[in-house]
């Protein structure tokens, strides 16, 4: 996976709208190009798929440039239980920061403690966080006095404070992760668009077999042929469901209700 602007792609942007013209049909058709959508396009084109990514906007433009940033292990899962899934997600952070370390870093977070018990508790629930971890582990939990505490977090509320907590996770780079990903599957083969804005789905009876979209850079108006369309758009899943008739007429209800939330 690279983002490096010093490989360039056989094809312009405008190469890949004249190729539409000449062969619009392709295995699949993905509308959406946030991490999710860009992920799809990846594996897909890897596999030999013909594959085809619109996104309206930029790439990442929504949510998958809009939260935190971490690449963690599950700690609050701990809490819960759930040590398979901890053990999943350590592993594939793990292998984040080995496939792409120009856009990850391991990042040390602190948790203050105020009452006796909390610094004991959550460095026992931490320890064996870093057990889970092994070798993929990015650093040793470090307990803290409450002078420590304060050099590590300057704007900490001193009163009452009796120390605290440090461990590791790592933090990404969401918005060049977007291009990576964008620029990977681009070389594997997908055509990758983006301000391209779907308008009408297509049918072949029932099935959705395709849709219209314009470039909203110029206006002009396209038409793509799938064997397979995803919806990949995340908190405007819904705009896209409203386009298919049948689901239109069925379920008027939206499956998504967006939030925010801090992370």
């Amino acid at each position: 996976m690279t983002d490096s602007t010093s490989i360039a792609l056989s094809t312009s942007r405008d190469q890949l709208f004249q190729s539409l013209s000449a062969q619009p049909t392709f295995d699949l058709a993905i509308i959406g190009g946030g991490a999710t959508g860009l992920g799809l396009a990846l594996d897909a084109a890897l596999r030999g798929l013909r594959v085809v990514l619109v996104e309206a906007r930029d790439f990442a433009s929504g949510t998958s440039s809009k939260a935190t940033k971490l690449v963690h292990g599950g700690v609050r899962y701990l809490a819960q239980g759930n040590v398979s899934l901890v053990k999943e997600a350590l592993h594939e952070r793990a292998s984040f920061l080995r496939i792409a370390p120009h856009l990850a870093q391991p990042l040390a977070f602190v948790m203050p403690s105020y009452k006796c018990w909390e610094t004991p508790f959550y460095g026992a629930g931490l320890k064996a966080y870093d057990l889970l971890a092994g070798r993929d582990g990015l650093g040793h939990t470090r307990f803290l006095n409450a002078q420590q505490t304060r050099q590590h977090l300057p704007g900490v509320q001193p009163r009452d404070l009796k120390g605290g907590v440090m461990y590791w996770d790592a933090q990404f780079d969401d918005a060049r992760m977007a291009v990576a990903l964008a620029r990977s599957a681009a070389a594997a083969g997908a055509c990758v668009l983006n301000y391209a804005e779907v308008e009408r789905l297509r049918y072949e009876g029932d099935r959705v077999s395709g849709f219209d979209f314009r470039d909203t850079l110029t206006g002009d108006q396209y038409r793509i042929n799938a064997q397979c369309v995803i919806n990949a758009t995340g908190v405007w899943v819904d705009r896209i469901r409203q386009l298919d008739h049948q689901v239109a007429e069925r379920y008027s209800k939206p499956i998504v209700s967006p939030s925010q939330g801090v992370h």
